[in-house]
């Protein structure tokens, strides 16, 4: 589920809008991202940032951009 440029932008604002990270975390993850190549919601849920809950509810949010 790797979102490309525009979509991971996307996700970033819903993100921070709607107060589910800070923009500390948020950086946080995008640096974990780099290193790991992994999804964001995925790093999110793992850097304990979001609850499950709140991960699936990202994924299927994620799944309506494709």
């Amino acid at each position: 589920m790797g979102l490309v440029g525009s979509e991971q932008k996307e996700l970033e604002r819903y993100l921070l809008n709607n107060g589910i990270v800070n923009r500390r975390e948020l950086e946080l993850a995008k640096k974990v991202q780099r290193a790991q190549q992994g999804p964001l919601p995925i790093l999110l849920w793992q850097l304990s940032f979001i609850t499950l809950v709140q991960l699936g509810a990202l994924l299927d949010w994620s799944g309506q951009l494709s």
